[in-house]
């Protein structure tokens, strides 16, 4: 894996286990500096009064045979909620294309913010280069722990149990993480010997801490041999309520109805 690939795997799977009630549904482009949308994007249940601001951070670090580190970081993507449970993310950075990244770290302008208004069924993909404001209709709301089908966003995707796969869930004591409570567990996978290909039994462990007073993932810790130690967390956790502006397209935006797919340009 390149390291731009792993860069926006980490960006995507950051995106999705801090907020629980925002869909995401853009994936890279092939190179060429733009990001793809999908159609009617769908979303989680509401969650209304709890209120934050915060940061989300992930962190990858890759042992080599020889001892080396490598650690790679992704530019914290700023997340809002309101009392409505209207949604507010602020990327700076994308992974797919480093130097984009680092012209709009340089420039201090984000290279796009997505609006979630569960209320009104409405999500935006604002552009601040050109101050477009693309909307589009919400599909009906799916709760994420109902569904039948897929995965609540932000949840880890288990390995499959064939070849002897074992797994174990076990919770752990309460703990307090940037001040508010937070419930915990740990699973763990036991890949025996030759299941893989291995010439030796392998484990990977995964943490997840969740508060249920916001219903938001406070912090995923992963220890994998083929991987690395990945880490996402939310920080800077604020519990006063946003700013309503923050959740509207602002007045000098054009605002532009889109029915279907859609592209945004990085330049």
């Amino acid at each position: 894996m390149t390291r731009p690939v792993i860069a926006l795997a980490m960006l995507c799977g950051v995106a999705a286990w801090g907020q629980d009630s925002a869909s995401i549904s853009q994936k890279a482009g092939a190179g060429d500096g733009s990001l793809h949308f999908g159609r009617q994007p769908g979303f989680s249940s509401v969650i209304a009064g709890a209120p934050y601001s915060a940061e989300m951070v992930a962190e990858n670090v890759q042992t080599l045979a020889d001892g080396t580190h490598i650690t790679r970081t992704m530019e914290p993507i700023k997340v809002y909620r309101d009392s409505y449970g209207r949604t507010r993310q602020e990327r700076h950075s994308q992974g797919a294309d480093l130097r984009v990244a680092a012209d709009k770290r340089a420039s201090g302008q984000p290279l796009f913010i997505e609006i979630t208004d569960p209320v009104a069924h409405i999500r935006y993909i604002l552009d601040p280069q050109t101050k477009v404001a693309h909307r589009q209709k919400l599909a009906e709301v799916v709760h994420p722990l109902t569904a039948k089908r897929g995965r609540a966003p932000g949840s880890e995707r288990a390995p499959h149990k064939g070849n002897g796969i074992k797994a174990e869930t076990e919770k752990l004591e309460p703990q307090i993480i940037e001040g508010v409570l937070a419930e915990g567990t740990r699973r763990t996978f036991t890949w025996p010997e030759g299941s893989v290909g291995n010439d030796r039994t392998m484990t990977s462990v995964t943490e997840t801490w969740r508060s249920p007073e916001l219903q938001v993932r406070l912090l995923i810790k992963t220890s994998d041999p083929r991987l690395g130690e990945h880490t996402d967390r939310l920080i800077n956790l604020n519990r006063s309520e946003p700013d309503p502006s923050l959740f509207v397209p602002p007045p000098d935006y054009t605002v532009v109805d889109e029915k279907g797919e859609f592209t945004v340009k990085w330049r």
